[in-house]
């Protein structure tokens, strides 16, 4: 009577001569580490971890380097929306990792107050191109959705913000 194999069995057979290399290995490495990260951030914006907790887990992961360090704080980073409020975010990178943070906030506050100047004036030109038309009063609220150059001129802010934020994050120095 012929063996019944498992399809483990029948996996390990047809690929017991593939090896992988040391550069495969460390990506691998890099991308497991990555996620862990990644989990553990979920874990402490959805409330389920503590910072403390956060920090228990992160130094469990084996990585005490200063580069995996810096790893995670990119990770974590990636998360980042400069339209929102990111402190859960900042406190995992101040406080759960360890970094000074001081330049990171300060491009925010200052996007944030970009932000807000430059919706304000596109609203006002919306306003004045309505009232021309004799659509005017307390009661007019402009709509920025279809204006296209305040969608392109938003999402060149944001796509700017969004590299002087990653510049930061590359350089974060330890408290």
């Amino acid at each position: 009577m012929a063996e019944i194999k498992s399809t483990l069995e029948l996996v390990m057979e047809k690929t017991r001569h593939l090896h992988m290399s040391q550069e495969e290995k460390r990506k691998q490495a890099v991308q497991a580490f990555k996620e862990a990260v990644s989990r553990l951030a979920g874990k402490y914006l959805d409330g389920q971890i503590s910072l403390q907790k956060f920090k228990a887990e992160f130094n469990q992961l084996g990585e005490d380097a200063p580069s995996c360090k810096t790893d995670a704080a990119a990770e974590i980073g990636r998360r980042m929306d400069p339209g929102v409020d990111n402190t859960a975010l900042l406190d995992l990178i101040r406080d759960g990792l360890g970094f000074n943070i001081s330049g990171i906030e300060a491009t925010l506050r200052h996007f944030r107050k970009r932000l807000y100047y430059d919706e304000a004036q596109a609203r006002e030109r919306v306003r004045v191109h309505l009232s021309t038309k004799g659509i005017f009063g307390s009661a007019v609220i402009p709509n920025l959705g279809p204006d296209k150059d305040w969608t392109k001129r938003r999402l060149e802010m944001f796509e700017a913000v969004g590299l002087e934020l990653g510049a930061q994050i590359a350089q974060l120095k330890q408290v």
